[in-house]
């Protein structure tokens, strides 16, 4: 999924984390407090690189910040093109991930 494509929702202090489409044309996210990613107009102008960057700074903020924990934030993020393609070759894969 592409992260201009996509929107991270989720709720402080657990670890209730999603990665869904944008526009969130079926309410999927109103059962979250906070939510990121595509919703915003300066990630829709940001390049590849650009993305990179954001959701690296953002996971850090929901792990530190939120108090979101970091496997549940990495199982999410995963789901992320740009976010897979920052990550070093011998980063585990989450659980019963193919690609």
């Amino acid at each position: 999924m592409k992260a201009k494509e996509c929107m991270i929702a989720w709720n402080r202090n657990s670890n209730e984390i999603e990665v869904g489409l944008w526009p969130d044309q079926t309410k999927w996210s109103r059962r979250y407090q906070s939510t990121g990613g595509a919703a915003f107009l300066h990630v829709q102008e940001m390049s590849h690189t650009e993305l990179i960057g954001y959701l690296f700074i953002t996971a850090i903020h929901l792990i530190i910040r939120d108090n979101v924990s970091p496997s549940a934030v990495h199982n999410a993020f995963y789901q992320i093109d740009e976010y897979r393609d920052g990550l070093a070759a011998d980063v585990p894969k989450p659980f019963g991930t193919k690609k």
